[in-house]
């Protein structure tokens, strides 16, 4: 008996990295992002990859700069993630959070002067 709940453990563990891999499949891939502001509309193309189980990103701004997503998470209904950006010499973090339908992301995007709607369309 002992054994056999052993080897299911085991077993289920040997498994799970397989499970997650699966389970991030709907937030992967290279997103075209858009965020209207009273000043303008601001793009950002967004990639989102998976390294051993663990959701990866970058972004990139036409008008520059480029950098690293943190704290991505995926848990099957609502995706988040954060970003730095540098203006006037200061760093500030947006904070978003979405919902993914097919090739749609929408959400809010939390930055220092309040919430933004956004959207994003998977390219590729």
């Amino acid at each position: 008996m002992r054994q056999s709940i052993l080897i299911a453990v085991a077993v289920t563990l040997a498994l799970t990295p397989a499970a997650l891999a699966a389970d991030n499949a709907p937030v992967l891939g290279k997103w075209e992002s858009t965020t209207e502001t009273p000043q303008r509309t601001f793009q950002v193309v967004f990639e989102f990859t998976e390294v051993d189980g663990d959701l990866k990103g970058t972004w990139r701004n036409p008008r520059g700069p480029n950098g690293e997503l943190m704290n991505l998470s995926w848990d099957g209904e609502t995706f988040s993630f954060e970003r730095d950006i540098e203006a006037g010499g200061q760093v500030f973090r947006l904070s978003y959070e979405a919902t993914v339908d097919g090739d749609t992301m929408s959400g809010k995007v939390t930055t220092p002067r309040g919430e933004r709607a956004f959207t994003a369309t998977r390219s590729s």
